[in-house]
C-alpha cells in the first residue's frame, strides 16, 4: 500500500512558473499528512521536467508490502519513465513473490511501447500514476473493480492538474477517478486533455459517468478502444422454470435452518458449487495473506533501521462483526496463518448518544451493542472449530467525545469527497476499526492491533444479494430486476464503498485486502444463475435466503450457528448510526 500524488504544471515565463509552483505546493501541504500516512516506511518527492511545457511534482510514500526490500517511490528507469505504484499484483505472469510488483511493472513496461497490454495482464487491487517518457503521455487510474483510491482535481487557478490517493477536504473540487477505464494525458499538447481506453465495452452507464467526469473537471474526454475486451456483461437476467428451484421449494415453514442447509449440502448441484466457491475463496485469502514482509508494524521499523529479529506478533487482522462475511474469513484465514501466530479479530462499538430531548446520558456507559454480541459469539465459535488458535479479539470501545474529535479533526478528509450520512457513519465506524486500539475480551488488557494487514468482507452483500432491498425487488419486480440489480451494484461498489474504505483503512498504515472481490472469485460468482447465489423469497426468511450460496460454505468450513445469523447493516450493527436520519442526505458533521 502506497500514498501516491502527482501535479501536472505548465512551464511558462518565469514568473508563471513560480505563481504555478508557489498555488500547487500549497495544495501538496494540504495532502502531505495524508499521504504520508498510507506510506509510513519512506516517502520521497520528485518535481521532473516532463516536456518544454509541462513539468511533474511526483510524491510517493510507500508501506512495505512486497518483496525481500522496500523498493522507494516514485520508481524511475534508465529510460526517463516514471512509476507510482499503488497496488499488488496476485496471479499472472506479473507476479513474483520474490520480488516487489513496483519493479516488475516498471520493468515490464519499459520493455513494451503499449502500456495497455501490460496493465491487461495483472490481476490485483490497484492504482498508478505512469509517465511514458518516448511517447511523453501520462497514465493514470484504478483497477476495474475499482479497490484502490485515486482522486482527481484540475487547478484551474494555474492550469494544472493533480491525482493523490487521499485529499484534505480544505482541497476543494477533488473527485475520485471513475474505476471505468485507464486515462491518458497527452503532453505534447499545449492544453491538459484525457483520453479514456474503457475496461470493457461503453454502455449507458459509462456514458452517463464520463459525462459527469466531464462536467466537473471541465476537459472533454475521448473515448477509444477497450482494454480487455473479452470482459463482457453478465446477461443472466431470465426467470427460473420450476425445476430450476425444486430443490428450494420442497421445505415447510416450520423446518428449521439447520435442517433445511444439511439437506441442501446433500444435493449433488449444490455440493459441486460450495466446493469450488470454498476453493477459489481460499485461494484469495491465502495468496492476500502470504504476500507480504512477515513483520508487524512494530517489528519492521527495527528491520528498516538494520536490525535482525524475529517476529512473532500478529500480522493478519480483520474486522470482525462476528457476522457471516468476517466469520468466514477468520475460519479460512487459520489455515494461511502460521500456529504460533495469533490473529486479530477487532470489533467496535459506539457510546450511545445522549437523548436528543433530555440530554441525558447514564453513568456507565454500555458497549453491549449488536455486533459486540454478536462477535462474541462467533468468537466462542470460532474457538471450538479452531482450539488450536490464538484469537485476540480485540474490543474497541469509542465514546461520543472521541468519536466527534477524530471526525472533525481526521476522519472528515479521508472521507472526502464523499459526504452522505451514510459515508460519515461507515467511514467513521471503519476508522475506529482498522485503528485497531482496545481491550482484549476476557483480559481487560488494553491492546493494541500491530498487524500491517486487515481482511474486510466487503463485496459479500453485492455478490449473494445480502441487502433487505434484494429480498423487496424480488417480491415485487421479479428475478430479472433482481439480477440487474445485482450487476449494477457491483458495477458501482468503488464509486460507493472501496474508494473511502481504502482511504479510511490505509491512514493506520495498514492495507485492506478483500477476498471476496478476488477477480477469479467474481467472475465464477457471476457465473452463477441468481437463485443459486440467492433466495430471499418469503419461504426462506432472512437469515436463509440472503446469501444463501455464502450460508451453506458457512456451514461447510463448520460455521453451524453463524452461519444462520440474519444480516445486520454495520452502521446499525455497532451502534454509530442514527436510524431518524436519512443516510443519502449530506451529513453536516463533516
Amino acid at each position: 500500500m502506497c500514498g501516491i500524488y502527482c501535479c501536472v504544471s505548465p512551464c511558462k515565463t518565469e514568473n508563471d512558473s513560480c505563481h504555478n509552483c508557489r498555488v500547487n505546493i500549497e495544495e501538496w501541504k494540504l495532502c502531505k499528512d495524508l499521504i504520508s500516512a498510507r506510506g509510513p516506511d519512506k516517502m520521497i518527492e520528485n518535481v521532473e521536467s516532463l516536456t518544454s511545457e509541462w513539468c511533474g511534482h511526483f510524491v510517493g510514500s510507500v508501506l512495505w508490502m512486497q518483496g525481500t526490500n522496500l523498493i522507494s517511490q516514485p520508481c524511475t528507469d534508465g529510460n526517463g519513465n516514471i512509476l507510482l505504484w499503488n497496488g499488488d499484483v496476485f496471479y499472472g505472469t506479473l507476479a513474483n513473490g520474490n520480488t516487489c510488483d513496483t519493479l516488475n511493472i516498471l520493468n515490464t513496461l519499459k520493455s513494451t511501447d503499449n502500456v495497455l497490454s501490460t496493465l491487461r495482464k495483472v490481476q490485483g487491487p490497484y492504482s498508478f500514476i505512469y509517465y511514458q517518457k518516448s511517447s511523453k503521455h501520462l497514465y493514470f487510474g484504478r483497477d476495474f473493480i475499482g479497490r484502490h483510491s485515486l482522486l482527481v482535481k484540475m487547478n484551474y487557478a494555474t492550469d494544472s492538474l493533480l491525482l493523490s490517493s487521499v485529499a484534505n477536504k480544505q482541497s476543494k473540487d477533488f473527485i475520485e477517478v471513475p474505476a471505468i477505464g485507464i486515462f491518458i494525458i497527452d503532453l505534447c499538447k499545449s492544453k491538459l486533455n484525457l483520453t479514456c481506453h474503457p475496461w470493457k465495452e461503453p454502455d449507458l452507464r459509462f456514458t452517463d459517468v464520463i459525462e459527469d467526469l466531464e462536467g466537473k473537471i471541465n476537459i472533454d474526454i475521448d473515448v477509444t478502444d477497450t482494454i480487455i475486451s473479452e470482459i463482457e456483461p453478465v446477461t443472466l437476467q431470465f426467470h427460473p422454470e420450476v425445476k430450476d428451484v425444486e430443490y428450494l421449494d420442497s421445505f415447510e415453514d416450520s423446518v428449521n435452518f439447520n435442517q433445511v442447509m444439511a439437506h441442501l449440502l446433500q444435493d449433488e448441484k449444490v455440493q459441486h458449487r460450495v466446493k469450488h466457491l470454498l476453493e477459489l475463496l481460499k485461494n484469495s485469502v491465502e495468496v492476500r495473506i502470504k504476500k507480504k514482509p512477515n513483520f508487524c508494524k512494530n517489528c519492521i521499523k527495527l528491520i528498516l533501521n538494520g536490525e535482525i529479529i524475529s517476529c512473532k506478533h500478529s500480522k493478519v487482522g480483520i474486522l470482525f462483526s462476528g457476522g457471516l462475511d468476517s466469520a468466514i474469513l477468520a475460519v479460512i484465514a487459520n489455515s494461511y496463518v502460521p500456529e504460533d501466530e495469533c490473529i486479530d479479530l477487532i470489533n467496535v462499538a459506539f457510546e450511545k448518544p445522549c437523548n436528543a430531548n433530555t440530554g441525558k446520558q447514564t453513568n456507565s456507559i454500555n458497549y453491549d451493542v449488536p455486533d459486540r454480541k454478536t462477535g462474541r459469539h462467533t468468537f466462542s465459535e470460532l474457538q471450538s472449530i479452531c482450539p488450536k488458535r490464538k484469537w485476540n479479539f480485540i474490543e474497541v470501545n469509542v465514546t461520543q467525545e472521541e468519536l466527534r474529535k477524530h471526525r472533525a479533526s481526521r476522519i472528515c478528509n479521508l472521507i472526502y469527497p464523499l459526504c452522505t450520512i451514510l459515508d460519515e457513519s461507515l467511514g467513521c465506524a471503519v476508522w475506529f476499526a482498522s485503528r485497531g486500539k482496545g481491550i482484549l475480551y476476557q483480559t481487560e488488557t488494553e491492546y493494541e492491533c500491530p498487524c500491517r494487514i486487515l481482511l474486510l468482507g466487503m463485496g459479500a452483500d453485492e455478490l449473494f444479494g445480502g441487502y433487505m432491498r434484494h429480498r423487496t425487488t424480488l417480491k415485487h419486480k421479479g428475478w430479472d430486476t433482481l439480477t440487474q440489480e445485482l450487476n449494477l451494484e457491483l458495477s458501482r461498489i468503488s464509486e460507493r464503498n472501496l474508494g473511502r474504505d481504502d482511504r479510511i483503512v490505509a491512514d493506520h498504515g495498514r492495507q485492506s485486502r478483500l477476498p471476496y472481490l478476488d477477480e477469479n472469485f467474481i467472475k465464477y460468482v457471476e457465473s452463477l444463475k441468481p437463485w443459486e447465489r440467492c433466495y430471499p423469497t418469503d419461504k426462506m426468511p432472512a437469515g436463509l435466503g440472503d446469501k444463501l450460496l455464502l450460508r451453506l460454505l458457512a456451514r461447510k468450513i463448520g460455521l453451524q450457528e453463524t452461519a444462520n445469523f440474519p444480516k445486520r447493516a454495520f452502521q446499525f450493527g455497532s451502534r454509530i448510526a442514527n436510524g431518524k436520519e436519512n443516510a443519502k442526505d449530506i451529513s453536516q458533521r463533516l
